[in-house]
Parts: C-alpha cells; structure tokens; sequence
C-alpha cells in the first residue's frame, strides 16, 4: 500500500506503562535536555500528566504531553493543561500526525470545559495556525518567594497579578525536584514567551468581567472545535459575568472574531505570571 492511500494512525492516550516508556522518544527527540533534568521529568511530570501518541510498525512515533495545571484568572480557578513534548521520530515527520494529536488535545480539553491550553513554543509559525496566540512573556518568581509555602506564595502572586498558576503542595514538590535537576545547568539567555488556545469560548468569555453593565453579541469562528463556532451572548454585571452559545443568529452582532481574536480580547490587559517550563 503506498503511503499515500496507508491509513493514518488513531490518537490513543498512553497507559501508565507505555508513558515510561514513551522517554526513549523523548530522548531521541530532546537531546538538549540533560539525562538528569529527564529523570525528574520521568519521575514526577508524568505521575499527574496525559500523553497523547500515535503508534505506527508497532512503535510510538508521535506524542503530546498535556501537563496539568490550576490557574487563578481574575479570582476564579480554572483546570488546564499546558502543552509540552510535542515530538514525532524523523522519520514520520510532515504525514500530518502533529495535526491529529494537537487537534485531538483542542477537542478533548473542550469537552472538559476546560477554557483554554497553553504552551511555550518552539517557534510560533507551528502553533499560530491552530489559533494559538501570544499570551505573555515569562516572568521569573523570586527566589524569597519560591521559598514560600504555598498559600504564601498564592497571596503574593494575587496581589500583583490578575493570572497565574496556583500552588499547591504537589506544585511546590515538583518546583523543588526542577531546581534540583537543574542545578549545576547554565541558564539559558532567553526564555521564549506563551502562546494560549481558547477551547471553551463560553468558559473564557466568564473569566472576563467589566465594572460597567453591558450586553454584547459576538460572532466567533473556530475551524477545529465546532461548539466555539457561531454565536454567542456575554453579559458582564458588577461582580457577575454571563455566557451562553445561542442556537441562532441575534438580531445584531457586536463582534465578529475569530478563536484566537477572542484570546487578545480577553487576555491583553491582564496582568499576568507564569514561570511554568515543564
């Protein structure tokens, strides 16, 4: 069967098994990556994570990590997940399998209401047609407030930023295994900002408030996940904000935007932290 016509593999989430062993591609794929930084990832990252492959001659030859993480955005706590060791072996490249597992992951993460992924890119231009949209630069956390328990540092970030990742002990037990893995490691000059992906318009629409009472009709397109595609009502009141998919056309639009549009609408006046590398 040429490869043309070779059906294309089925995304499957690994079991607890086939995740240690999906390291021997992580290996082959992130060579920068020290074998000391790798046994922390193997050891405490893929306890809590989800890894999404696809499995070809017996073998896995793509995967996407979806790593969890709560976040606080403007007072309210939201599950997401943050998207890493995207890799597929060479020889499987450029047959479509980075399209299969990230659109699988933008559907999934959906389905759990779960407003929006994020990342750190490698480059942009493999992300920005997914309506991946820059989102903020990483700021690094004070070592004083790394020391910090977590509530501690919770109250710190919330003082000063409207988004960032909430600490928890298990945050705090991965933090400290990281820095261990990273001692003796030169830090790298530049750390590449975040891109995000709106995956529930409804959700994220409700993180967003205004202190002025207002009614709008948006028109959102989304060409991967149907239930953002089409038309819906916000409504932001003093200490309440409303969202809700209408089934039919309004009797007027406010906005028409696209997935990643609606991402700089909502997003670019927040003040926002996020340290998070794995």
């Amino acid at each position: 069967m040429s490869e043309e016509l070779k059906e294309l593999p089925v995304p499957q989430y690994l079991s607890a098994e086939e995740k240690r062993w999906s390291r021997k591609l992580y290996e082959e794929i992130f060579i920068e990556d020290t074998e000391k930084f790798t046994d922390f990832y193997y050891t405490y990252k893929i306890r809590d994570n989800e890894i999404l492959g696809l499995k070809e001659d017996g073998q896995l030859v793509a995967m996407l990590h979806l790593n969890p993480y709560y976040l606080i955005v403007n007072g309210y706590e939201v599950r997401s997940s943050y998207i890493v060791a995207v890799a597929t072996r060479e020889r499987y490249r450029h047959r479509g399998y980075m399209r299969i597992l990230l659109e699988k992951a933008l559907r999934d993460s959906a389905a759990r209401k779960m407003p929006f992924v994020f990342l750190m890119p490698a480059s942009e231009s493999i992300y920005a047609p997914f309506d991946f949209v820059w989102l903020c630069p990483y700021t690094a956390v004070p070592g004083r407030v790394e020391r910090m328990e977590a509530e501690e540092q919770n109250h710190y970030l919330a003082a000063r930023y409207q988004m960032f990742c909430r600490r928890d002990q298990r945050y705090l037990e991965n933090l400290r295994a990281e820095r261990e893995a990273e001692k003796g490691e030169i830090p790298p000059d530049h750390m590449p900002p975040y891109m995000l992906r709106i995956t529930d318009v409804s959700q994220a629409l409700r993180l967003v408030g205004s202190r002025e009472n207002s009614r709008r009709y948006l028109h959102i397109t989304d060409p991967v996940i149907a239930e953002n595609n089409g038309y819906f009502l916000w409504e932001t009141m003093e200490g309440e904000t409303r969202a809700e998919r209408l089934d039919e056309r309004p009797g007027r639009l406010d906005l028409e935007l696209s997935v990643g549009e609606l991402v700089s609408l909502l997003f670019s006046n927040l003040g926002i932290c996020l340290s998070e590398v794995v």
